[in-house]
């Protein structure tokens, strides 16, 4: 039985260490930095170091890192305010190991899941909701029925612009 346990518990430390340390600290301190109003979106390194920051409201926060970044987010930690479908698809287009959401979405958790990334939030919640509470965030509404990250993607750049013609 211990030669079993052993085995057992090697086996869990290799897990650890494949996936990398554990980050729960990281995340931690950048959930400070969002709620001290520091950031709306942190993204950390896969050793748990600030990467970047960034100031904004809605998904301009992490499609601005996601642009800048382009390429260079694979394995990272987002740590933002609201994450909904339309954000977890910047998140899956980046290649991000974990999103951290002080609000999150369903639709944000199935999404992550169906792309293998993992999700911890403060408040989980059915939808996001627009800026007046009184209908569903027209960004969410963009991306409702795209269950390709990529076509999401560009559907809320198109969005976006539209937005901020107004």
């Amino acid at each position: 039985m211990k030669k079993y346990l052993g085995i057992l518990l090697l086996m869990i430390a290799s897990v650890f260490t494949l996936h990398g340390a554990d980050n729960s600290v990281a995340i931690e301190n950048a959930r400070k930095m969002l709620l001290a109003n520091q950031a709306a979106c942190v993204l950390l390194a896969p050793d748990g170091s600030v990467m970047v920051k960034e100031s904004g409201r809605g998904i301009s926060p992490l499609l601005t890192i996601y642009d800048s970044l382009h390429g260079k987010m694979d394995n990272t930690i987002v740590v933002d305010k609201v994450i909904g479908r339309a954000t977890a698809s910047i998140a899956v287009c980046g290649k991000v190991r974990h999103v951290h959401a002080e609000v999150m979405s369903q639709g944000a958790v199935d999404m992550l899941k169906k792309h293998h990334i993992t999700a911890s939030y403060t408040l989980l919640v059915p939808q996001i909701l627009n800026r007046k509470r009184d209908g569903i965030c027209p960004m969410e509404q963009t991306v409702a029925n795209i269950d390709d990250p990529v076509k999401a993607l560009a559907a809320l750049r198109i969005k976006l612009a539209e937005l901020r013609r107004k």
